[in-house]
């Protein structure tokens, strides 16, 4: 019975003659992050807020650290603002992406120091 509706699944969109164009380009339909401004800072940590982008389910923010090329794993959140915390003192950029069903927007990095 298994095998019978994952051929039925596989081979469904020919027989309703829907065939996916291969290698389609998408057109990203998210808003860019805008306005971003650093509201607070202090030692290890920067807080970041921007406004909410139309059509946004959420946004994906991480860091890279300049001086040793280290890059955070990537947070989702609903919020329009964010604290990166855990930061070692010196450069970073940051980076804002809206996450929007199936598209992410285009990335904005921030270049800003973090507090010892």
């Amino acid at each position: 019975m298994m095998k019978t509706i994952v051929f039925l699944f596989a081979f469904l969109p020919s027989v309703l003659g829907y065939e996916p164009t291969p290698n389609a380009a998408t057109t990203c339909t998210c808003s860019s992050v805008t306005n971003i401004q650093r509201v607070a800072q202090s030692s290890g940590s920067n807080t970041y807020t921007w406004t909410a982008a139309p059509g946004a389910s959420q946004y994906k923010v991480w860091n890279k650290r300049l001086s040793n090329g280290q890059t955070s794993s990537a947070t989702y959140t609903s919020n329009t603002s964010f604290t990166f915390t855990g930061l070692a003192g010196g450069e970073y950029t940051f980076y804002f992406a809206t996450v929007c069903i199936g598209d992410e927007s285009n990335i904005i990095g921030v270049e800003d120091m973090t507090l010892d």
